[in-house]
Parts: C-alpha cells; structure tokens; sequence
C-alpha cells in the first residue's frame, strides 16, 4: 500500500502517524509492503522503522502537481476507454497502481483560512491517487469547516470520492456533516496506537540529568510563533517568559525541546529547532532551563514526554503523546483540532489558544494546577485512555476494508 501526507523526518507528529500505520496495519490485514510517498526522501530514507517491508518514493509539491498529476490524468482517460495502464511509469503514480489502498495521514486537511497554496495542494495530494482509481481511505485528521472558497469547492470535490473519511473528533465531524457525506466514521488519532520508545538517546539522558528526574517539557512551535507575531507579538520573548514564570512558581526545571526538526534547515511549519534554541538561548542564565537539540524519533519525544511531571505545547501530536502517557498537558494551540480530542478526556479547559502568550501568567496557572490536579487529572487520562485507544485502531480495520473492497 501506498501511504501520502506525512514523512518521518520534520514533523514528528506525522511521522508518528506513519509509523503507527506500519506497525499496526499488519496485525489487522496480513503481511503488507508499504511505499512512503514523501517530500522529504533523501531525510526519511534512513528513517525507515528497522525490520519494516517499507520504503521511501519522492513526491515533492513540483513533481506532484508538474508530473504526477498530469500522468494521472492521462491515466484517468486511459481508464474511461478501457485501456491497459502499463505504461505508467511516473515513480509515485505506479506506486499508487501496485497498491491495494492509498492511506492519507495528512493530520489536518481541508480547512479554512490555511491558505489557498495548501488547499490546493491537500486536493492534489489526496486527488492523485483517486484519478487513478485506486481506493483511498483519510486516516484520522481534523477537517473543516468548510465556510470559504476554494476551500469547500475543493472538499466537495474530493471528500465525497473517498472510500472513507477518519474523523478526528467532534468537531470535525460537525464540519463534514456540512457536507452531506455518507463515508465518514468517528475515530481517534493513529498515534494513541504509537508504541513508546524505552528510552533516551545517551546525550539526552545526560543533559537532563541534573534536573534531578523533575521537570516540565515545555514544546514550541513555529506555527503559533507566526500566529502570534502576525498580531505584533514577540513570540520568544513571551515563552522565555512563560519559562521564567514556570521555574519560579514551581520550582522545578524545564526542559525545552522541539516536536518538528529538520536538521540544518532554517525555521519553517516542519521545523521548530531555530525557535526553540532562541528560547533556550534567552534562558541560558538558568542551569534549571535545559535545550534538547537533537532529532528524536516520535516514540523518545513521547518517551521525553511520559518522563515528565507536566507538558506545555503547541504541537498537536506532542498533546497526543502527552495524554497517551498520562502526563497532564496544557495546551497552547490554534484550532479546534486541540479541544475536540481534550474533549474526550474532560480536559478541555487546559486548552488555550495561542493569544493567551500575551499574558503567559494565565498559562503558568494552568501548569500549576495541572500540578496540584496531578493525580486527578492523570486518573481522568487513564479512566477514558482505553476507549480512545479502541476508536484509534479503528482506523485500522477501516483501511483494510477499503484495500479489500
């Protein structure tokens, strides 16, 4: 099968995603080989999860929509006169022909005001392997609403196509159900399925040590750093000082990591590493105030996560990991793929958006009462852990329906 929307370098929430789908699809359908279509190949390709049948086919955004996506319209009026398609040979539209299903684990697709570059690229994306008529199932992802243009003509255009849409949450699947679509199932996120790694690379281990095994992770984003400074704000500055405030009203260390990392790159939506080395760097006073800058894999980032006495982010799948250790989390997020899944554990009150960075004294409040609700909070987490951890590998037997139908 063929698996598109996600890569193993960069975004490790995605990457989370990708390789919870190569662990667990198996169990479900069998033996299965796995082509990763991503746009990062040269990165992933020494990703690949060790003792996998996977590997790694480039699909860069130019070679999708400049070769790709015209070979698959070529195929798609090969197909509507019924000939052969051997001639296929473009390397992600063949894959796509060899596969039984194409798996989406784009993570959130299809919403409004993200811009019409990545609409349309979501439509490219999930529409290439639909022109060449292979079933196509959206794994668990946030979607919607679908109020703007192009936006909703792009949905309508697409959605309805698929062998089934994953709803991530409540209010995602109020947005679809704006749609009228008849192939959506509610799920969980794929990564509650993530197995956690058993520990930390050597050097990581070190670096926190002298925190003495308390801390709180505190995990930024370069996503809400342009949010946040769009409106004139100082992104760095306003964590370092939620930072301050943490040491100060707690007492314990922090740890400051990034959940997205692209080696040697500059800061981008994939790559929070610049930004949280500003951070640490404006921190540097401090020895309680550690910098983790290195790649971890999504299961030591869990790992890292589960270690700790409270998580502070703004990554999606760094919540995910958050709640899937039993880890009191805050969230400082910006839509509403955040609350809809602290919805299923009660805790959406921990879920702020990312303005609430202009006044980071509210957020050092909700860490201290996560705190002081610690073992409340965590029972809340485990109480309805098993339930979501069910609706998660639902995904699974949803995918293997569509590869056998």
């Amino acid at each position: 099968m063929s698996i598109v929307g996600a890569a193993l370098s960069a975004n490790k929430g995605a990457a989370a995603m990708l390789e919870t789908v190569i662990a667990c699809l198996p169990s479900t359908m069998g033996e299965c080989s796995f082509d990763i279509l991503t746009t990062y190949p040269e990165a992933d390709a020494p990703k690949v999860p060790h003792g996998s049948n996977a590997r790694v086919v480039g699909l860069q955004p130019l070679r999708l929509a400049l070769v790709e996506i015209p070979v698959a319209f070529l195929a798609l009026i090969a197909r509507t006169l019924r000939l052969p398609l051997g001639w296929v040979r473009s390397r992600a539209c063949r894959s796509i022909l060899d596969s039984s299903v194409v798996v989406d684990v784009a993570g959130i697709s299809f919403v409004d005001d993200r811009g019409i570059p990545i609409t349309i690229y979501n439509s490219l994306m999930t529409g290439l392997s639909l022109l060449l008529g292979v079933p196509t199932v959206k794994a668990a992802q946030a979607l919607g609403p679908f109020k703007t243009q192009p936006n909703r003509l792009l949905a309508k255009l697409v959605l309805p196509r698929l062998a089934a849409v994953c709803a991530r949450g409540a209010r995602t699947r109020e947005h679809l159900d704006t749609l009228h679509l008849s192939n959506v199932t509610n799920v969980a996120d794929l990564a509650f399925s993530l197995d956690e790694a058993g520990s930390l690379p050597e050097s990581v281990s070190a670096a926190i040590a002298p925190l003495g095994g308390k801390f709180i992770v505190v995990m930024p984003s370069s996503v809400v750093r342009g949010l946040f400074e769009s409106s004139g704000g100082d992104y760095v500055s306003a964590v370092a000082e939620l930072i301050r405030g943490i040491r100060e009203a707690s007492g314990l260390g922090v740890v400051v990591a990034p959940h997205s990392y692209r080696v040697g790159h500059a800061e981008g939506r994939m790559n929070d590493g610049p930004v949280c080395q500003e951070v640490a760097a404006r921190c540097a006073a401090d020895p309680m105030v550690v910098g983790v800058d290195e790649d971890l894999s999504a299961g030591e980032l869990r790992h890292l996560i589960g270690l700790s006495e409270v998580l502070v982010t703004s990554r999606f799948h760094a919540m995910i990991s958050g709640l899937s250790t039993c880890t009191p989390t805050v969230v400082v997020g910006w839509s509403h793929k955040y609350r809809e899944v602290l919805d299923d554990f009660g805790l959406a009150s921990y879920g702020m958006d990312s303005s609430t960075l202009s006044n980071p004294i509210e957020i050092v409040e909700q860490v201290q009462q996560c705190r002081t609700n610690g073992p409340i909070i965590e029972m809340q987490i485990r109480e309805a852990l098993p339930a979501v951890k069910e609706r998660s590998a639902l995904n699974f037997s949803i995918i293997a329906q569509a590869a056998r139908s």
